[in-house]
Parts: C-alpha cells; structure tokens; sequence
C-alpha cells in the first residue's frame, strides 16, 4: 500500500532521492519549515556501514534510513552532492 510519508530534514530527503525513493513534492506552506513529501515510505535499498564493510539493506522504510542517517551509518550514493543542489533549488522557486 503506497502512502505518503513526510521528512523535515532537507539532508535526509537528498538521500532519500538519491537512493531511488520518489519526492512527490516539498510542502512550503511553513517557510521556516518545510516538508519534503514522498510516495511511499520504502525505498528499494541502501547501502549502510558495518564496521570495515558496506551491507546491502533492501526494501528499508524510511523510519529505518532516519536511524541509518542519523547515527551517521548511511553510505551515500555518487549522486548525493548534486541531489542536494537540486532540493535547494526547487526550495528557492517559485
């Protein structure tokens, strides 16, 4: 069942899309605020450390990737850097 799961960290949201998981649109109605709002709350699969090694955790829900992101065992994919400009962008449009 596909339902729409809400993140207000700009960071988390740039991983999020770089690892495949579908942006719908950025909620602006609170400018000091805003939401990032994605179609499902799984994304199909994230690499993560484990000591020396990267692991493979497929379909994580986004619940798991904060922890994941937050605890700084995230491996960020190549395009990371350049989904982060995107976001900012699409946050100063109009």
């Amino acid at each position: 069942m596909n339902e729409e799961r809400q993140i207000g960290d700009m960071y988390l949201a740039a991983a999020l899309v770089s690892y495949g998981a579908e942006m719908v649109r950025i909620d602006k109605a609170d400018k000091k605020h805003q939401k990032f709002v994605f179609a499902d709350n799984t994304v199909s699969e994230i690499w993560v450390e484990a000591g020396n090694l990267h692991l493979r955790v497929v379909n994580p829900d986004i619940k798991a990737i904060e922890n994941y992101f937050f605890s700084k065992k995230l491996v960020y994919p190549p395009s990371y850097p350049d989904t982060i400009r995107s976001i900012k962008s699409a946050i100063h449009s109009a």
